[in-house]
């Protein structure tokens, strides 16, 4: 049974990933394609330009080109669209939020601005500019390290009370003790976590799952929270088993400088379709070809009940 004081909806959140052409263009057929692969698969929430989607680092053509194709994929699919927006410009992250909103889009996931960690004080402007300046939108905070600082529990409490449209928050990491401490002293907002997180944070509380290495079979992904939200701990257990061992593949395929989330995250949509391009935006580093195909090998021998969405999907 869902909170009676969250914010926001108890459900999965998956990125999508964005394809570039070589000459920096969006693969708009292919972004097309993966966003109806996703939420033909049952994934209903859907978002692009978090780290892995690569926000941080598209002009605002890019950002303008990405939107406008996802939020008409997703209105077509049935599906609640969600846009990030990473910069370190506070103006142009109101400005891409007023040109999404004009898209249709409702719900947006930000970050803080990390060229200098904020203060006290500037974090209290970040919010009251962004979320009080849409009060008709939704917001997610993506509670990272690379924004400089991981919000308290005790600094979400006063933000809450401040911006009702602050409905949930984001945060990868895996300190259980923070796990925890999000999910019962601040229940207004729909706590999303990884799948470490979710794991450990579905027994205690009602988290949200952001589905990283799972997406890769949305109906597994789906299993996995079902399993989640009745606290059947065996079932829990048995898939994040085999979705660690997933990860562990994928990062023993992964050259190993690759420090980038989009650089990894694209081995998974490459899964679901073998035309999705690995490149990133320069400068960053793209894994390559053949570590794509030494991680599908291995996914192939190991785990080949995972790959059911994506044979189907003709990878």
């Amino acid at each position: 049974m869902a909170s009676p004081l969250a914010r926001f909806r108890r459900t999965i959140l998956a990125t999508c990933c964005v394809p570039w052409h070589e000459d920096g263009s969006l693969a708009e057929e292919v972004f097309r394609r993966s966003v109806w692969l996703l939420a033909g698969r049952g994934l209903r929430d859907l978002y692009v330009f978090g780290t892995a989607g690569e926000g941080y680092a598209v002009t605002d053509s890019q950002f303008d080109a990405v939107v406008r194709a996802f939020a008409d994929e997703a209105r077509g699919a049935g599906v609640t669209p969600m846009v990030g927006v990473i910069s370190l410009s506070l103006p142009t992250i109101i400005e891409r939020i007023e040109r999404a909103a004009g898209q249709g889009v409702r719900e947006f996931q930000v970050s803080l601005p990390s060229w200098g960690t904020l203060n006290a004080a500037e974090l209290q402007t970040f919010f009251r500019e962004v979320c009080g300046r849409f009060p008709e939108l939704h917001f997610l905070h993506y509670n990272l390290p690379r924004a400089g600082r991981i919000l308290t529990p005790g600094e979400y409490a006063r933000l809450v009370e401040t911006h009702p449209n602050l409905v949930a928050t984001k945060f990868g990491g895996a300190d259980l003790r923070l796990i925890a401490e999000f999910l019962a002293k601040v229940p207004q907002l729909r706590h999303f976590y990884t799948e470490l997180g979710f794991l450990h944070g579905s027994l205690i509380g009602e988290p949200g799952l952001l589905a990283s290495g799972s997406v890769i079979d949305p109906q597994r992904a789906r299993a996995f929270f079902d399993a989640g939200v009745a606290r059947d701990t065996e079932r829990l257990l048995a898939l994040y088993d085999e979705i660690a061992a997933i990860r562990e593949l994928m990062l023993v395929a992964s050259e190993p400088e690759l420090h980038i989330d989009g650089a990894r995250d694209k081995l998974y949509s490459k899964l679901l379709d073998p035309q999705f391009p690995l490149r990133l935006l320069p400068p960053y580093q793209a894994p390559s070809d053949a570590a794509f195909e030494r991680f599908r090998a291995s996914m192939r021998e190991r785990f080949p009940h995972w790959l059911a969405d994506a044979a189907r999907s003709g990878a």
